[in-house]
């Protein structure tokens, strides 16, 4: 944490506000930090949520607290490049249409067994919607783009849409349908450093990993077709599919590939089938999903959440 605040501090562009929402950790040492910092800079406004609202609803309660006209999101175990901020700002200014932009990104993902992967996200590619789509579906955690710098009133009335999604994958669904309509610009001077534990995570079974991958399919493929103009929406579909074809489905082997997209494509079918069938029996009252006092259980999520926001003027203080 000490090193995202360091770093953000340590902007080149400097006329901002950081807008901290300590998502009611647990542990000492994040108030600790926090009010350190809030204390030795005034640019820092700090709040600490009364209960763990869930990562997303932190993402969008910090963004409606922001007062300026450019606006980012950070979190707290990540870092950037110190000029990120300038020159994505400098890239919103160059292209009035754009609602975003994002920098190149360098993911480090530790896996469960303790190795790290290494992945090179490039920057939003400053073409046309068919070629950000096409970047975005190659690379696995072009997801990161989410990280960029937005035009705040822009992002302010889109955001809250990122509230429907599951909390794992949402945020692939709720930037694929922002590509799909809006001018998303990149500057690769820019470089966002992500960083991704999985050991922090509550392992999924299979059949929860073959229901995420459905939904991100199913979201996908239902954006692509109500958001895309008629003749581009079997295009948009298309690479719909190629983006869960290559991050799920694809094996090295074109056999074990083949089998694969068979046996999933069954599975699907089966808890359609099933899910279908369940609703019309809580439909019909014949059957009870959740008890008097049975509290809906929420997705597991770190004690020590939180979220950073970069709230920034033109140049102006924000």
């Amino acid at each position: 944490m000490r090193r995202a605040l360091d770093c953000l501090l340590a902007q080149t562009h400097s006329n901002f506000e950081l807008i901290i929402s300590d998502n009611a950790s647990t542990d000492t040492v994040t108030k600790t930090i926090t009010e350190e910092y809030a204390k030795r800079d005034s640019r820092i406004r700090l709040t600490r949520q009364p209960f763990n609202q869930g990562a997303v609803p932190n993402f969008i309660w910090v963004l409606h607290e922001a007062k300026g006209d450019y606006f980012m999101w950070a979190a707290h175990d990540d870092f950037w490049s110190s000029n990120y901020v300038e020159a994505l700002a400098n890239r919103l200014d160059q292209v009035p249409e754009a609602v975003l932009a994002a920098g190149s990104s360098q993911v480090a993902t530790t896996r469960r067994n303790g190795t790290t992967e290494q992945e090179i996200v490039p920057s939003a590619p400053n073409g046309d919607r068919d070629a950000t789509l096409s970047v975005y579906t190659k690379h696995f955690m072009a997801c990161v783009w989410v990280y960029g710098l937005y035009r705040t009133t822009w992002v302010a009335k889109a955001a809250p849409e990122w509230k429907q999604y599951p909390l794992l994958s949402g945020d692939v669904i709720w930037l694929w349908g922002v590509l799909l309509q809006q001018r998303v610009a990149g500057d690769p001077a820019a470089t966002f450093f992500y960083t991704a534990d999985h050991r922090a995570r509550k392992k999924l079974t299979y059949r929860q990993t073959v229901v995420m991958w459905g939904i991100v399919g199913f979201h996908l493929t239902r954006l692509s077709w109500q958001r895309l103009p008629a003749n581009d929406r079997v295009k948009g579909v298309l690479k719909a599919w190629r983006y869960v074809y290559l991050h799920h489905l694809k094996r090295k082997n074109p056999i074990t590939t083949t089998i694969r997209i068979a046996k999933l494509a069954v599975l699907w079918c089966w808890i359609g089938i099933e899910t279908g069938f369940l609703q019309l029996m809580k439909n019909a009252g014949l059957l009870v999903v959740q008890g008097p006092g049975q509290p809906e259980e929420k997705p597991q999520l770190p004690d020590t959440s939180q979220c950073s926001v970069v709230n920034m003027g033109k140049r102006n203080a924000a």
